[in-house]
């Protein structure tokens, strides 16, 4: 019993013993897991302590940066604002200020006739808009809405060569020899007028060249909307080549509507007109041939008699031109027509008609009627009068070398009928040299490649 007792005491305190060996080496364990605990915070601490102090270095570096910067800036400001001051002061041209489109164009309005440098301003001007480009475009757009005008060319004329012309063309109020504006027939005989392309007769016409230069698509644009709201001859003219630089061909249909609408809405010449509107209708019909424009014809053919009984040489050479033969049955009304009766208008009409000798028989039959009249106007023992005889036998030879054989045979059929109808000497000389005229003529069309001649051989 005594045994078992001491070996029960003994396992006690062994128990005890590792108890408290246990214990200690737990403490131990949690002292070291607190120790390595401490030392992550102090890392954690020291690495985010490096972190506010290196953004901190950055956003000063940055600031430092940006303050520079501003005090730059200030610097060139003060810098610039000097140069303007001096320059305002005229101390210094050393810095070259742009004037604003505004002041641009009040400078062009501002020219005067007199100047011998006038058109070398204008063109500085007008260029100096061009530099500007789409900037220029609002303030040039704020000027046409107004509709005034500048006539530039005259300007660059010396006063006396201006005064004649206005005088001659029926100056403002049609003083003491100031002669009438040309009556409308002889437009016929001259050709259809075309825009100037060296130097622009007017302000506004300048600024439409600048408008185009600039070739952008604000440019475009604002191109397009002139061409819907000027009312000027002239403008549609230099609009329609603008617009066919920049896009070829887009806006065939819009040109040639606003040429129709304006042919019929064109206000009258008067003396006061500037040089480029008095043949306003001129440039328009030009448009129309250009572009052999059939749709204004039956139009045209109500305005070829105006209503004060005078004809419409614009009209009749572009109704002329894009008809040729299919013309001549207006033409014939016209001619028989009793509202006609001005000596040029019948004239005109005649010559109209006579260029188709050989094609249509009612011309044949007026060259035989318009020589009979210029033969009774012969007087007996006197010169010959070839005024009178100049219409029907230029029409003879006239366009020659452009007509098909049968053409010719039948003009000498012609010249024979008035060999045989007057048989005068003179008027029969020069009917045989016209006569040999187209028959080498004729000769050289049958054999492939020979020319007639057209040249005056009666005199």
């Amino acid at each position: 019993m005594k045994n078992v007792v001491q070996i029960l005491v003994a396992a006690g305190l062994s128990a005890a013993v590792a108890g408290v060996l246990v214990n200690q080496s737990n403490k131990r364990n949690q002292q070291a897991a607190l120790k390595e605990q401490r030392h992550q915070f102090r890392e954690e601490t020291r690495r985010r302590e490096d972190a506010r102090n290196t953004a901190y270095s950055q956003n000063t570096r940055a600031l430092g940066d940006k303050s520079q910067a501003l005090e730059q800036s200030k610097a060139r400001a003060t810098k610039l604002e000097g140069a303007l001051e001096a320059i305002r002061n005229t101390e210094s041209p050393n810095v070259r200020i742009m004037p604003s489109p505004q002041a641009i164009i009040e400078s062009l309005q501002e020219l005067k006739a007199g100047n011998a440098r006038v058109k070398r301003r204008a063109v500085y001007f007008l260029e100096s808009l061009v530099d500007l480009g789409d900037v220029a475009l609002p303030a040039i757009e704020k000027f046409l809405e107004r509709n005034v005008d500048l006539e530039l060319q005259s300007l660059a004329r010396p006063k006396a060569q201006v005064a004649k012309e206005q005088n001659n063309v029926g100056g403002k109020g049609g003083g003491k020899g100031a002669k009438q504006p040309a009556a409308a027939a002889w437009n016929y005989f001259r050709p259809f007028p075309k825009p100037n392309d060296s130097f622009p007769a007017t302000l506004r016409l300048g600024l439409l060249e600048v408008i185009t230069a600039i070739g952008s698509t604000q440019a475009e644009k604002l191109l397009l909307t002139i061409l819907e709201n000027t009312g000027r001859g002239v403008e549609v003219a230099y609009l329609e080549i603008a617009l066919q630089d920049i896009a070829r061909d887009l806006y065939v249909d819009e040109i040639l509507e606003a040429t129709r609408r304006l042919l019929t809405t064109l206000p009258p010449v008067t003396a006061d007109s500037m040089a480029v509107d008095r043949r306003a209708k001129g440039y328009l019909y030009a448009i129309l041939v250009k572009y052999k424009d059939l749709i204004f014809v039956d139009t045209a053919k109500t305005l070829l008699i105006t209503a004060d009984g005078r004809l419409d040489g614009d009209v009749l050479r572009y109704l002329r031109q894009v008809l040729g033969t299919d013309a001549m049955p207006v033409f014939h009304n016209v001619m028989n027509d009793e509202r006609l009766t001005d000596e040029l208008d019948r004239y005109a009409i005649r010559d109209a008609i006579l260029r188709h000798i050989g094609t249509d028989p009612q011309a044949d039959v007026l060259l035989m009627q318009t020589v009979r009249e210029g033969m009774a106007q012969q007087e007996e023992g006197e010169a010959f009068r070839w005024g009178p005889m100049k219409l029907p036998l230029s029409a003879l030879m006239q366009g020659v070398n452009e007509v098909p054989a049968q053409n010719i045979a039948n003009r000498r059929e012609l010249i024979e009928n008035l060999r045989e109808e007057f048989d005068h000497p003179q008027l029969n000389g020069a009917l045989n040299k016209m006569d040999a005229g187209l028959e080498a003529a004729q000769q050289g069309v049958i054999q492939g490649g020979g020319k007639g001649t057209s040249r005056k051989i009666w005199e």
